[in-house]
Order: structure tokens, then sequence, then C-alpha cells
């Protein structure tokens, strides 16, 4: 996107700058802003039009873009997704902005032209590029399933990220390295809390109309967590819906979401309960990352569907 940007629109240079305090992210959870500027700084090296700008890092208090387009010398141009685009309304001040920027905005699959020139209420410039359906949301879930994400970052991000364990640890409780090819059978080891938890969400979502419930038992595998439970929505609307309801039951049983990953856009939800990690999936993502091939060897747990959905 940085580099279609400075080739189409003429620009100097493309400053990229990590939020210091992303305000709007504050229940789902962010890395360190040392991990954040660290991985910033190796994705510009290898564009020398790429600039890194650590002024909203050092700002205090909540970062506005605002107030960091208030202080440029001179008129810039924003750089947006159209899905970031979209959420502009809600922004702090978001009726000023146009006053000091152009906005520029690449296509996300999925994301109509009309509602994001909706939302952003004034001129918009279109780069000419193919929508892109990969987000760093994403490739945090890629991570944190043990899938490969290799080839959606740079080399030496993907480097970054296992030397510094950011998202997941690429070797279970015995150091043998991520993988399902060989894993024997095994017997269900998660711990009774873990498995109660995941089976009062299966059952919610299962009385929800959520698709091809599955529970994973992860315990002999991954240091991070006892259990996947991985469930289908109908679509990404449904996706948020389901996990709202698989929130809702947990927290009848007095559990809360550590980190929730993927509401911004209901292809990919993941919550985090620290012995239980639910994802929940549209059908076509479900299909293309199959996460039940990956952890083929892991030994499943049965869970009872509510007496609504068993009457029905």
């Amino acid at each position: 996107m940085a580099t279609a940007a400075y080739a189409q629109l003429g620009l100097d240079a493309v400053r990229l700058m990590p939020a210091g305090d992303p305000w709007q992210k504050h229940d789902v959870g962010v890395s360190d802003t040392e991990h954040r500027l660290a991985m910033v700084e190796l994705l510009a090296a290898v564009d020398p039009h790429l600039v890194v700008d650590d002024i909203e890092i050092l700002r205090q208090g909540p970062t506005y873009t605002i107030d960091t387009i208030e202080r440029l010398e001179e008129r810039s141009v924003l750089i947006l997704g159209s899905d970031a685009a979209l959420g502009m309304p809600t922004w702090h001040r978001a009726d000023e902005i146009a006053a000091y920027v152009d906005i520029a905005v690449a296509p996300r699959p999925g994301v109509v032209k009309a509602d994001v020139e909706a939302a952003v209420g004034g001129e918009v410039i279109w780069l000419d590029m193919e929508p892109v359906d990969l987000s760093s949301t994403m490739i945090r879930l890629l991570a944190r399933s043990g899938a490969d994400y290799s080839e959606y970052v740079p080399g030496s991000i993907a480097r970054y990220i296992a030397a510094e364990g950011l998202y997941q640890p690429r070797e279970n409780r015995h150091g043998v390295p991520l993988s399902s090819t060989g894993m024997s059978t095994r017997t269900n080891t998660a711990t009774p809390d873990a498995i109660e938890a995941a089976r009062a969400a299966a059952a919610a979502l299962d009385d929800k109309s959520g698709e091809n419930i599955a529970i994973l038992d992860l315990s002999d595998l991954l240091v991070v967590t006892d259990i996947f439970l991985l469930v289908t929505g109908t679509s990404r609307r449904n996706v948020l819906t389901l996990a709202d309801e698989a929130v809702a039951a947990l927290r009848e049983i007095d559990r809360r979401p550590i980190r929730k990953e993927g509401t911004d856009h209901g292809k990919w939800v993941l919550l985090d309960y620290g012995d239980v990690v639910i994802h929940l999936f549209d059908r076509e993502t479900r299909q293309y990352y199959d996460l039940e091939r990956l952890w083929a060897g892991a030994p499943r747990i049965e869970f009872e569907p509510t007496p609504s959905t068993t009457e029905a």
C-alpha cells in the first residue's frame, strides 16, 4: 500500500507511524511499542522511500490522528486501507481531518467504495492496486494458531517475531517444534476447568447455529493454551454474533477474555481465555486455513448440545 501510494501520488516519501496508545484497541490488547516500532523499522529497511516516524510513540496520552496532522508543516496525504477508512467517523475530531490532509485509500475485499466515501465525508483518492486480503490481525492469528505466516511478512520481521516470542512460542512443553506431522494418538490431558469452559462455550455456540464445532485438546502440544475451540459462522456478521454469544456464555461462569482479535472484520475472530482459545471463522476462512489439518493429531473433546438445540 505504501509503495503504491509513493509511485502513484508523486510523494517525496511515505512516513510510517506506529501508534503510541491506540485508544480504540484497548479491549483487544496490542504489542509493546518497542516491538511495533522495531518491526516498522525492519519493514522500512526494504525500501528507501519508506521513513519511520516515532512522533506518535513519543507523544503522551491517546494517539489521535488529528493531533499528528495538525503538526505537519505542509499538506500531506493520509494513506489508509478502505476498512480503516470506514471507521473514520469514530475517530477523534474526524470532521476536521480533511482540512489538513488529502486522503488516499487502498481497496480491501468486500468493502464498497461508496460506503468509504460516505464515511470519509470528502474527496477520496483511490489507489490503483489489487485489493489485498491481508492484515496484521490475520498474521497474528496465524502465529497464535501455530500456522505458517512467513510468506506474508519480510523474512527479517518473521525472524524478529520468532526471536522475541511475540505471539506464539514455536515449541511445545517438551521442546519439540510445533507440527502435526507424525503425532501419535493422544488422550485428553487438558485441565477440568479448561474442558468445562470449552464445553460451555461450545453448547452456547451450538444453540446459536454455529457450524462444525470442534474442541481440540492441545495441552500436550502447546505451551500457550490447553484447548482450541473451532466454530464456523454463516457470514462475517454471524461470526461477530457468535463471538458475543461465546463471551456471554463464559461470563456466566466468571470467565472473561484476556485478548480479542479480528472483531474489526469478522473473517476470523479469536477469543483468548488463556487455557482456552476460541477461533470463530466465516466458511471461506475456515476452509482456507484448515486448522484441523494442522492439528490433526490432537484428541477431540465431546460436548453436550443445549436442551433447546436437542429439542429443535
